[in-house]
């Protein structure tokens, strides 16, 4: 039977074992990387096709879980305003956007990231064009939402003074809309995020392993993480369903600094250098003798 070093029988001359603890901060290396004319950030480009694909596709996941699609489908198109639901849509049942139309175009994307990091044999490059989209698709949520969200404000003029109760009814359904907005931006980030997620496990993975080896590269850790589309990094809701969840008011003994600061007082305590330093402390209060 093999012998588990974490469990001893009798006594030990040699005392406990202490963990060595260190310190470290969160880093996203980008090395090799020339950095652009700010000389501080990198630029990164992204195609035209692409971003108005991905800015319409937004707009349709917004707009169907903030139930106003059909609010907007019978807007009026200008000449200065292009209507982002193309082609005719009916009034009268809710259409859902399709994840394949943007999840075709996120994979084109990220495996030409993958060939670029292989022609030039540096990993850095796929990082920075996926902290690239990231970036671009959590402001594009907000953007989307505010775009629509104008819109409707423009839309609502329209019924003013004339047919009373239809006017009601978008009235509503429009401060709704305005008061959703964190479920509204948590429903599209999240589907965005597991349209990621399924491009990463059918292709990336396989991919990445067979172009560039098994990079250990903490960088990637960043993105399966589900808040990454949360404004401030912080969601109650998704860290009572995934992760964990602490308290937000001064009084709750749960908060996370309530926490952190037990966590750390426990393991100072439980280390050498309090054992010494509290030995140092009682000669000091005792005096000499």
């Amino acid at each position: 039977m093999p012998r588990i070093p974490i469990l001893r029988l009798g006594g030990s001359g040699n005392g406990a074992d202490f963990p060595k603890l260190a310190s470290y901060t969160p880093t996203l290396p980008l090395e090799g990387l020339q950095v652009g004319i700010d000389n501080l950030r990198h630029d990164v480009y992204l195609s035209p096709k692409f971003v108005e694909s991905a800015r319409v596709h937004i707009a349709r996941l917004i707009a169907y879980h903030g139930e106003v699609e059909n609010l907007l489908a019978s807007e009026v198109p200008t000449s200065y305003q292009r209507n982002v639901f193309a082609g005719p849509v009916d009034s009268g049942a809710r259409v859902r956007a399709n994840p394949v139309d943007l999840k075709s175009v996120l994979s084109q994307l990220l495996v030409a990231a993958l060939n670029r990091a292989k022609a030039e044999s540096n990993v850095s490059v796929d990082l920075l064009a996926r902290v690239a989209l990231t970036k671009f698709l959590r402001n594009e949520l907000h953007a989307q939402f505010n775009q629509l969200l104008e819109r409707c404000r423009l839309m609502l003029k329209g019924y003013e003074g004339v047919r009373q109760g239809a006017g009601i009814e978008r009235r509503e359904q429009v401060a709704s809309f305005q008061i959703r907005k964190k479920l509204i931006l948590r429903k599209a980030g999240q589907e965005l995020f597991l349209t990621l997620r399924e491009i990463e496990k059918e292709t990336l993975i396989r991919m990445r392993r067979s172009l560039l080896g098994d990079t250990a590269n903490p960088g990637y850790k960043l993105f399966p993480n589900r808040l990454v589309f949360t404004e401030d990094g912080r969601d109650d809701y998704l860290c009572g369903e995934h992760y964990v969840m602490f308290g937000n008011f001064e009084k709750d003994p749960d908060r996370f600094a309530n926490l952190r600061r037990i966590a750390c007082d426990f393991l100072q305590s439980v280390s050498p250098d309090a054992e010494a330093a509290r030995a140092r402390h009682d000669l000091r209060k005792e005096g000499p003798s």
